[in-house]
């Protein structure tokens, strides 16, 4: 872990639309790998913000809506010099069939700087459920042409690699960026 570049902050949650959470909440250590091959574990979480959400690339509403919306977020961000500290991860929750490859199609769609990540199963469980999101795999058949119900939210890690704030659905690019800029500015960092 880190050392701890960032302190306990406070946040007038009524201003913000995502659920800010003051102390920051540990992430279990897990072990995946991101689209282009690389380890990707707690580490990466370290020394920048993180938004992190959750999905699969069949997908056929949520995951590409939200993704359209993160894309905004990035851009309205760099355009005010906001996104130099700030990645955004992509971690399937349907890792049979998003594998390196299909996440390395997927994800850099939406924007280029984008990390896609799958694993073994264990362990991206083991990261949903140190972070609250649920996901079930509705394949009774047996047959590929499955759907995954999974969480909407959208979380913010702090350069700590500690969950700071939970975007829920519906995700409106515009309300995200302006609450990343207040998170920013109140742990006085420039996202």
């Amino acid at each position: 872990m880190a050392a701890n570049v960032l302190g306990p902050t406070t946040l007038d949650n009524d201003a913000l639309s995502a659920t800010y959470l003051s102390e920051g909440l540990d992430v279990a250590d897990f072990e995946l790998v991101s689209h282009t091959g690389q380890p990707f574990t707690n580490d990466n979480l370290e020394d920048r913000w993180t938004l992190l959400f959750f999905g699969f690339t069949n997908c056929p509403d949520i995951c590409p809506m939200t993704m359209f919306e993160l894309a905004a977020v990035s851009e309205k961000l760099t355009e005010k010099g906001l996104n130099g500290n700030l990645q955004t991860v992509f971690v399937t929750v349907d890792p049979a069939r998003d594998t390196p490859d299909m996440l390395a199609e997927y994800v850099p769609a939406f924007d280029k700087r984008f990390i896609g990540v799958t694993g073994a199963l264990t362990e991206i469980e083991r990261l949903t459920r140190s972070v609250g999101i649920a996901h079930i795999r509705h394949d009774a058949s047996g047959e590929d042409d499955y759907m995954v119900d999974h969480g909407t939210a959208v979380l913010l890690i702090n350069p700590n690699g500690q969950m700071q704030a939970v975007f829920s659905s519906p995700h409106r690019s515009a309300a995200m960026a302006a609450d990343l800029e207040r998170i920013f500015a109140s742990h006085g960092s420039g996202g």
